[in-house]
């Protein structure tokens, strides 16, 4: 719950700071209507970047925060909402001794919704997805295991959820900065393990 707080203490910062900047230079309500027809529809990319925050006692237990890459994936077709897709490579180091690093394939596709204001630059949005999770993990022989039987390599690749807020900031007519924090709970065989991601990065808009 800390870390989600900062997370969000984050994103309203933002949209506080781009707030004030709007106001500072406010652009008549004729001319934004008029923009706003030529906004949509469009494409966006944007790569990320961020950290990752074990959540659930059994990912506490084995990994400690990480980070992760990726790239998003959009396509806004009006003002209030867009299709997005997610990829992320995901990595953890490992609290066992001697165990590799634990990672993530990510894959996720879902709608976002946004809250918008004709005086502001920015926007906040909530988002859902639906994907896979590809967890890696090497095999390892542990220190003190006497046999020297090695621990099995891990692949497996499992349904998930996620959801989470977020905010742009417009710094150009096809350019933003993205910034959002999602929780995912990834499903398997004995219940469930869930981590929130933190990330951010430059959003590039097609029209």
């Amino acid at each position: 719950m800390k870390t989600f707080k900062i997370a969000a203490i984050l994103l309203a910062f933002i949209f506080i700071v781009s707030e004030v900047s709007a106001q500072q230079n406010p652009s008549p309500t004729i001319k934004k209507e008029k923009s706003v027809k030529k906004l949509f529809p469009h494409f966006a990319i944007a790569p990320v970047a961020g950290a990752i925050f074990p959540l659930t006692r059994d990912m506490r237990n084995e990994f400690k925060p990480g980070a992760l890459v990726g790239l998003d994936l959009g396509y806004r077709i009006n003002q209030e909402v867009a299709l997005t897709g997610q990829f992320s490579y995901i990595f953890m180091n490992s609290k066992v001794t001697g165990a590799p690093i634990g990672s993530y394939l990510q894959f996720s596709a879902g709608p976002r919704y946004y809250f918008t204001h004709r005086k502001l630059k920015s926007e906040i949005f909530f988002e859902a997805g639906v994907g896979a999770y590809n967890f890696r993990q090497n095999s390892y022989v542990a220190p003190n295991d006497t046999t020297g039987n090695a621990i099995p390599q891990i692949n497996n690749t499992k349904a998930g959820i996620n959801g989470g807020l977020g905010a742009t900031i417009v710094l150009s007519s096809s350019l933003d900065i993205l910034a959002r924090a999602d929780y995912h709970n990834v499903f398997t065989k004995t219940g469930s393990q869930g981590f929130m991601t933190v990330n951010g990065g430059l959003e590039f808009r097609f029209r």
